[in-house]
């Protein structure tokens, strides 16, 4: 039997739990991070003097988890609105459910997701869990040797030529151990694309993770990001991202299969300067690679998925995982 967990937060593991789901996978297990300090969440934690997690991650994933068909739609897309909704104060009434939720079953998650199925009248197409149930905070150092405290801090230098070095959280928290055993029991392991340090590495610091990790089987899957960031990816290679992933997972072989975009760097600007001209203005380009840069990994028998499981908004100037596109890849690599 399949056992499919993900690993990532943001935009990126929501696309590709929706990929997933696409696929026909179902009881995917969606692990994300809970540290995170900007936005509305921030502005939670900090009325509460981070004495909660982020559930933001969470509920994005939750929201991808849920049925691509139901006959309660009418119940689901209220609950997308109150999601969506703030009131003047930056409070956001979904989060403030969710809260109230969690308090009224002792931080019980999976027990929550159970409420709001029953509330909903629909049954999520697997589970949403927190790498870890503690409040924590991730803190980075840089290049240059500035320490920031928070994940808000990450995106604020996102331009940043003083690119990260080092991450780590404080306190040092366990792992929510529903997490450890879904990544124990796992046949396959997805790190999803998103914000490389903030909601990727960020799942691989709470205690037991590392442990977890070198007990599983399963097969792991690396999907690149399409575009660089200026103080995390620049300049990155295939062949970085190896000795990252060795470095924060503690294992030799970090992952087995890595899907990256079909078009070298070079081609893709050729044939799309437009976009490629825009996310310059931010200091990123596409993350595509030569099959010079992609052979040390081959040669280290990583299975290398080049793919056009992407789509180009020409009006906007922007990429994006496509999950129709990413099924495809994911249910040939998969079964």
């Amino acid at each position: 039997m399949v056992k499919i967990v993900t690993i990532g937060g943001g935009t990126g593991a929501p696309t590709i739990l929706r990929a997933l789901i696409r696929a026909g996978f179902t009881q995917i297990n969606a692990i994300c991070t809970a540290m995170d300090s900007g936005g509305k969440t921030g502005t939670i934690r900090s009325d509460e003097r981070d004495r909660v997690i982020a559930v933001s991650d969470l509920l994005r994933n939750l929201l991808a988890l849920m049925p691509p068909h139901s006959n309660e739609m009418s119940n689901v897309n209220m609950f997308t609105e109150m999601l969506n909704f703030s009131d003047g104060r930056n409070r956001n009434l979904g989060y403030t459910i969710y809260y109230a939720l969690l308090e009224k079953y002792g931080n019980d998650y999976l027990q929550v997701q159970r409420a709001l199925e029953q509330l909903l009248g629909i049954q999520f197409m697997g589970r949403a869990i927190p790498i870890t149930s503690m409040s924590a905070s991730i803190c980075f150092l840089s290049m240059g040797g500035m320490i920031y405290h928070g994940e808000h801090q990450l995106d604020l230098y996102a331009m940043s030529q003083d690119m990260i070095a080092k991450v780590w959280i404080e306190p040092l928290v366990p792992a929510f151990p529903e997490s450890l055993e879904a990544i124990t029991r796992a046949t396959h392991l997805i790190f999803c694309p998103g914000s490389l340090y903030g909601s990727v590495i960020a799942n691989m610091l709470p205690a037991g993770v590392i442990s977890a990790f070198q007990g599983t089987q399963a097969t792991k899957i690396l999907i690149s990001n399409l575009v660089s960031v200026r103080n995390e990816t620049h300049n990155f290679t295939p062949l970085d991202y190896w000795r990252l992933f060795q470095n924060y997972t503690g294992l030799e072989r970090p992952f087995d299969i890595m899907v990256v975009p079909d078009l070298s760097r070079e081609t893709f600007e050729q044939q799309y300067p437009q976009i490629a001209t825009h996310y310059a203005k931010e200091y990123s380009y596409f993350l595509g690679w030569s099959e010079a840069d992609l052979k040390p990994l081959r040669d280290q028998g990583v299975h290398i998925e080049p793919a056009g499981h992407y789509s180009l908004t020409l009006q906007f100037n922007r990429l994006r995982h496509d999950p129709d596109k990413l099924a495809h890849v994911l249910k040939r690599l998969i079964i």
